[in-house]
């Protein structure tokens, strides 16, 4: 049985359990039933009894005898002429044979009703009414013909109702398996329809939360996935990005140094060209110190406070004021006491890169204006060619270093430490100026 699936196992079990109830009622029958019948053939003679005698009251003597010989002759209750009272084992019988009565056998059921035949000389005769059929062996027979027959036909019901039940059972289980199979499949449309508010119908509802929080997990862990990928991009672009912004001025270095050590070209003057050695040394020092604080960025955000933009704006803008005014270009800000809800370190970095950039790459005699509009933070710097640029890519790791304006890893440290605060930010470019947007209100 344990190997059976549910269909065969649900038909069996039923089957077993109706097959023994029909069993049991047949039983039953066959041994109820001969005592039935004869309580239903007693109270038949007595009714026979009763239109005998009430046919025959007021007869005379010879006139009874003769018709009750005759009765008896044409039916299997036998009318006997005997005395007022009938004792135990005597019977009194008249003309007709005897020998249809068989007293001495066990299975013989007599059924003897006696009534009193009021003649027309006034006298009573005493009639006994005897059946001597063997009603017990009758009633057997009877049933062992028809018993074959109705057990057969009952065991065909057992058969259809077994059938029908063990499908009925089966259907919901057949559903489930058919759509859980789907649902191994990651069939999004798989559902099960719940019809009832039974237990089945409660197993299908909760089969559907299971699968619809299977679903939200997988679409969390593909999202997830999918930034893990992406970080691991940013990663390869930012350490393809760092190593050619360290490799392309120490390979000038290199070329300078061994120009200057053979006395070769232009290279000759050394006090000058120490100088471009310096400049360039200063370049290397900052990008390193640039990739050093991308180290560092996920330790930032757990320094978060109100800080007042201003106040760390004024530190920035001091320490690139001499680098504005050699490009001869006008810095002005608007802000007031604007807060934003960062580590102060982290806003120093961010403004530092920004300003920088800005300083880096406005127009000579241009402007680069700070202010606050609208709940966000504008800074903005003259650029001639603004529509030229690809304000999506100035995030990412500049590694075109043929490319003199390249924006190497400052807005690429911007962006991931407004990233790790939670920060919206965006840039923005005009005509003739582009503008990098930070939120206050995040």
């Amino acid at each position: 049985m344990k190997r059976l699936k549910i269909f065969p196992k649900m038909f069996i079990q039923t089957f077993t359990i109706l097959g023994v109830l029909i069993v049991v009622v047949h039983l039953m029958v066959f041994l109820m039933f001969p005592k039935i019948y004869l309580e239903s053939r007693k109270s038949e003679i007595t009714s026979k009894a009763n239109a005998v005698s009430a046919a025959l009251a007021g007869k005379d003597k010879n006139f009874v005898e003769q018709y009750l010989t005759f009765y008896s002759k044409s039916s299997e209750i036998k009318a006997y002429v005997g005395s007022d009272s009938i004792k135990e084992g005597e019977l009194k019988i008249g003309d007709v044979a005897d020998n249809s009565v068989d007293k001495a056998s066990s299975n013989n059921s007599l059924i003897i009703e006696s009534r009193n035949i009021r003649l027309a000389d006034g006298s009573e005769l005493a009639v006994n009414f005897v059946s001597t059929a063997d009603m017990r062996q009758d009633a057997k027979g009877l049933i062992l013909k028809l018993l074959p027959i109705s057990l057969a036909a009952s065991l065909a019901i057992s058969v259809l109702i077994s059938l029908m039940y063990a499908r009925l059972l089966t259907r919901n289980v057949q559903e489930i398996k058919e759509v859980t199979t789907r649902m191994m499949d990651l069939d999004r449309s798989a559902v099960l329809p719940i019809e009832t508010s039974d237990e089945i119908g409660e197993l299908k509802a909760q089969i559907n939360d299971l699968y619809a929080t299977l679903i939200e997990l997988i679409d969390d862990l593909e999202i997830k996935n999918e930034e893990i990928i992406k970080l691991e991009k940013l990663k390869f672009d930012f350490f393809r990005g760092a190593s050619h912004e360290l490799k392309t001025p120490l390979a000038s270095l290199k070329i300078i140094l061994e120009n200057m050590k053979y006395n070769i070209g232009k290279y000759k003057n050394r006090d000058e060209y120490i100088g471009n050695c310096l400049e360039i040394v200063d370049g290397l020092a900052q990008n390193i110190s640039q990739i050093l604080s991308v180290s560092s960025l996920e330790h930032l955000s757990d320094d978060q406070e109100e800080v007042v933009v201003n106040e760390t704006l004024q530190e920035v803008l001091e320490k690139y004021a001499l680098l504005a005014s050699q490009r001869n270009i006008t810095l002005t800000n608007h802000l007031n006491e604007e807060k934003i809800y960062i580590g102060k370190t982290a806003l120093k970095v961010v403004l530092s890169n920004i300003i920088s950039n800005a300083v880096k790459y406005s127009d000579t005699g241009g402007t680069i204006e700070i202010r606050a509009e609208n709940g966000w933070l504008i800074i903005e710097n003259a650029y001639e060619n603004a529509e030229q640029v690809d304000c999506d890519r100035l995030f990412e790791v500049n590694f075109d270093v043929g490319r003199d304006n390249s924006n190497g890893l400052g807005l690429y440290i911007v962006r991931n430490i407004l990233l790790s605060y939670g920060i919206e930010h965006r840039l923005e470019r005009g005509e003739k100026s582009i503008e990098f947007m930070i939120n206050f209100n995040n």
